[in-house]
């Protein structure tokens, strides 16, 4: 292992290495952030969709009934 680290070859392919390992590390938390966002923005639509269809149903039911 250390003799890897002798020559500028060996130093430069752990320093390439660690850095790759960073910025996989990097992309994938933020494509995970922007994932998990995404899904609650989602999720708050469907919600509204659904309580402004419940909304429409209670006025619809109470006109019929007057």
């Amino acid at each position: 292992m250390f003799q890897l680290l002798k020559n500028d070859r060996g130093a430069i392919f752990l320093i390439a290495i660690a850095l790759l390992f960073f910025v996989t590390t990097f992309v994938l938390t933020y494509c995970t952030s922007y994932e998990i966002q995404f899904r609650t923005y989602d999720d708050l639509e469907k919600l509204n969709i659904r309580a402004t269809i419940n909304l429409l149903g209670q006025i619809l039911s109470d006109s019929v009934e007057s």
